[in-house]
């Protein structure tokens, strides 16, 4: 991914800051701690400012895809697809590097498009039917 770099720094930061949170229940120079977190939080604000600057793009290029899919049966080898174009347009593996998750559905959710979850009875995995778009922001 392109954005990979980015991301790991962002996670980084985000791993030190809380590590200072605890470490400020425990030590006494919590101004210290708080000046050195606002350095901190700066710098990962210009880093995820980089990170997401061409969303926007990114996101009318996934609708053009999704608009292919719109209310069809998507099974294992679509889906998976589907993820790997989000993911190439985007440049990075997570919606929101601050969260875990990664998958489809996070993906889903953060772009805010609409969608639904299919039982199916051959397989254990589900079909995607994806019903329209919601307002991306």
């Amino acid at each position: 991914m392109r954005n990979a770099k980015l991301e790991r720094a962002i996670i980084k930061i985000d791993n030190e800051i809380s590590a200072m949170n605890i470490a400020k229940k425990y030590l006494t120079n919590s101004e210290e701690i708080n000046a050195v977190q606002n350095t901190m939080n700066k710098k990962r604000q210009l880093i995820a400012d980089d990170l997401y600057v061409d969303d926007k793009k990114c996101y009318e290029l996934c609708c053009d895809f999704i608009e292919e899919q719109l209310d069809k049966d998507l099974g294992q080898e679509e889906q998976q697809e589907l993820l790997e174009v989000i993911k190439q347009n985007f440049g990075r593996q997570s919606p929101n590097v601050s969260k875990k998750s990664n998958g489809l559905n996070a993906w889903l959710k953060e772009l805010c498009i609409e969608y639904k979850w299919v039982k199916n009875e051959e397989t254990d995995w589900d079909l995607l039917v994806i019903t329209g778009f919601g307002l991306y922001e």
